[in-house]
């Protein structure tokens, strides 16, 4: 299990979301982390620190479909994604039962 100390104190967090991870990949809601619109846009984040509770799960943050070839989370990790890139193309899925992810994003 990974510490989560004060290097989080200085980002810009400005939205939280909780998500079920099931057994179809699944990532964050792009209205939660690159919220605005054409007329007032608001710049996406640039960095997103999940954790993951209940059970484990696959993940990965190219924009391809998280399987069972994708990297291994367990109940307690934290995964740290840097980038607007790695934030939009995250996608998790379910390694055996259904899982909770928590996601602060930042700027």
């Amino acid at each position: 299990m990974a510490n989560v100390g004060t290097q989080y104190v200085a980002r810009d967090f400005f939205a939280f979301e909780s998500v079920t991870v099931s057994s179809t990949s699944i990532g964050g809601t792009a209205a939660t982390y690159a919220p605005g619109t054409t007329v007032t846009p608001a710049s996406p984040a640039s960095f997103a620190l999940i954790t993951v509770e209940t059970d484990q799960i696959r993940w990965r943050a190219d924009g391809g479909a998280a399987t069972s070839a994708s990297h291994l989370a367990n109940n307690g990790d934290v995964i740290e994604l840097q980038g607007a890139n790695a934030v939009a193309n995250f996608r998790a899925i379910r390694v055996t039962a259904d899982a909770t992810i928590r996601i602060s994003y930042a700027r």
